[in-house]
């Protein structure tokens, strides 16, 4: 079967998602053909990865149209933005002629900022979640606008009239269902695995890493990216009554956006910023590539994901894979997750810091218990590996119609 993965543009996360899928699937069946068409290959550490695989790697340039302000005069624009358009509409029909005739099926692993090409071929995408339905607060300075929504809903739309939506947990099946109830197509779910093969690190590499990083104390690591619905605010406050029956204990921030933070925790509300001479309780390391990442997440006495919606918690895969307490919130996803693959984490609700503290304490108040649920998630990881979510995707695309 040969195979055209379309992943314009994606998330880190995504990238990762697509680099396991692929590498299982052709473990699995070494004689697909896979090409992935992308728009740029800079700094992606998968792709050389993924050519290591034998996968070929694509680049082409977007085909959706753009306004281009090259002339002042309004007439010569709309003649300059015509051209374009045919330019554009050619290039397109050159592409979707390619595909046609070299394709066995289109997979578009990252369905945005682009519309599906016209294929009689089966067509296949990965909504991913359904957060830019939603409204957590404000939109100042966030993407989820009510024009960004609409925008976004008209687009995936085109995917859901002329492909098949796989998604990675009935909460997002149910997701897709409400956007768009007069769709008669219900999504696949297919649970992912650990996004990560993380080794197991000695103790003195970890200790001599964390100290690089300015980290000598117990800490408890939130692993997640700057965005409204991650949740962060609720974590500070619960942090901060944590503090006071362990005052030692350190708070670490990583993840895409969370550089440059370097506080101390003296209320619920908010945290103080220091200079860099001063001992920290709260401290962040911004987006760390896999090997640094991986000392960090091992080196926690626990991790946290404090999110309010999510197609599922691919810090928790992460940490259960490797050996970490989890603590996260009591959100339909993240249970589906729990029950589906068997693994153990403190729940608490992530709008109340008193009940994010009750989670945290459970843990640093119960080692023994901690380390049960540990040993309970690993194992329960072990059976559910990517040869089964590798596995369960083949048997979506060569299903008969």
């Amino acid at each position: 079967m040969k195979i055209a993965i379309i992943n314009q543009v994606s998330s880190t996360g995504g990238w990762r998602y697509l680099y396991m899928l692929i590498k299982h699937i052709l473990l699995l069946k070494p004689d697909y053909e896979i090409t992935i068409f992308v728009f740029t290959t800079k700094g992606i550490e998968e792709v050389q990865n993924l050519k290591d695989l034998g996968v070929k790697i694509c680049e082409f340039q977007k085909y959706t149209n753009t306004k281009v302000s090259k002339f002042k005069n309004r007439y010569l624009n709309k003649l300059y933005n015509f051209i374009s358009k045919k330019k554009l509409n050619r290039r397109r029909k050159i592409f979707e002629n390619f595909i046609e005739n070299n394709f066995d099926i289109v997979f578009y692993s990252w369905p945005y900022d682009i519309e599906p090409i016209n294929t009689s071929k089966k067509l296949f995408f990965i909504p991913h979640d359904f957060i830019f339905t939603h409204f957590f607060g404000f939109h100042s300075g966030h993407y989820y606008t009510r024009e960004w929504w609409w925008n976004q809903r008209e687009k995936l739309k085109k995917f859901v009239e002329k492909g098949k939506a796989i998604v990675s947990s009935p909460y997002i099946r149910e997701e897709f269902i409400r956007t768009y109830p007069e769709s008669n197509k219900v999504p696949d779910v297919v649970f992912l695995s650990s996004f990560n093969d993380y080794k197991k690190k000695d103790k003195a590499e970890i200790k001599e890493k964390l100290k690089s990083f300015g980290i000598t104390d117990k800490y408890i690591l939130y692993a997640n990216n700057w965005a409204l619905h991650k949740n962060m605010q609720p974590v500070i406050g619960a942090y901060y009554y944590v503090k006071q029956k362990y005052p030692n204990i350190k708070l670490i921030i990583t993840g895409y956006g969370t550089g440059n933070i370097l506080c101390r925790c003296n209320s619920p509300y908010y945290l103080d910023h220091i200079i860099g001479t001063e001992p920290y309780d709260v401290k962040s390391l911004g987006l760390l590539d896999d090997e640094d990442f991986s000392v960090v997440l091992q080196g926690a006495e626990m991790v946290i994901n404090s999110s309010l919606c999510e197609a599922g918690a691919g810090s928790a895969l992460d940490t259960w894979s490797i050996g970490v307490p989890m603590v996260m919130s009591d959100i339909p996803p993240f249970k589906e997750q729990i029950e589906f693959l068997g693994t153990k984490a403190e729940l608490f609700d992530p709008r109340n810091s008193h009940d994010i503290a009750r989670a945290i304490l459970e843990v640093l108040n119960n080692p023994e218990l901690a380390e049960e649920n540990v040993k309970i998630s690993q194992k329960a990881m072990e059976k559910y590996t990517w040869k089964n979510v590798a596995q369960q995707y083949i048997n979506i695309f060569e299903e008969k119609d």
